[in-house]
């Protein structure tokens, strides 16, 4: 497989994935796996299955097995899942407190799920654009749809210059990714 340089964008996102892949187990749902960009190799993690990988979307296309809406998945589906990848996605969720209990609900028992998004990026639509998060409301999202050992964690950053409150103008780096680990309880 092509890599991508550890400190690009999608570099430190794989890097993540690639960190947290063991989790997965053997039977895996990820979120949001249509390829936008025809050949879009730097967004692909199916070689990380250990068994089973299964793809949904909310439009048909390339790398999608099923077309579904996170806010409302198949009921047959509960319990299925050794665990859940949710990359770059819960940014174009309408309502991610309703989105993350679903994703808990198809997890089995012990199960994980890895989820990265932003922080800081330019707004795109994929088909729109809601949210950004920090980790503490990563954090907070995770637990309140029932995973535990929850953890979180920022990479990257982005120079802004700006008048803080007209005390005058002050550098900051802003966090660029938000990472997250969750557990279904046992």
């Amino acid at each position: 497989m092509k890599r991508l340089p550890p400190e690009s964008v999608r570099g430190r996102i794989r890097g993540y994935i690639e960190r947290h892949a063991g989790k997965l187990g053997d039977d895996v749902l990820e979120v949001g796996s249509r390829m936008v960009v025809p050949n879009a190799w730097w967004i692909v993690n199916r070689d990380l299955a250990q068994g089973k990988w299964t793809g949904i979307d909310m439009i048909d296309g390339d790398g999608v097995d099923q077309v579904a809406d996170i806010h409302a998945l198949p009921e047959d589906w509960a319990r299925r899942f050794s665990g859940v990848l949710c990359s770059e996605v819960l940014e174009h969720v309408e309502r991610p407190w309703v989105a993350l209990p679903k994703l808990r609900e198809v997890t089995r028992p012990g199960g994980w799920i890895v989820v990265t998004t932003l922080t800081s990026f330019p707004i795109h639509g994929f088909p729109d654009d809601y949210w950004r998060f920090t980790p503490s409301g990563l954090r907070l999202l995770l637990e309140d749809a029932g995973f535990e050992d929850v953890e979180t964690d920022n990479a990257g950053g982005i120079r802004i210059e700006l008048d803080d409150h007209g005390g005058g103008m002050c550098k900051r780096t802003l966090p660029l990714h938000v990472f997250g680990v969750g557990r279904r309880p046992v």
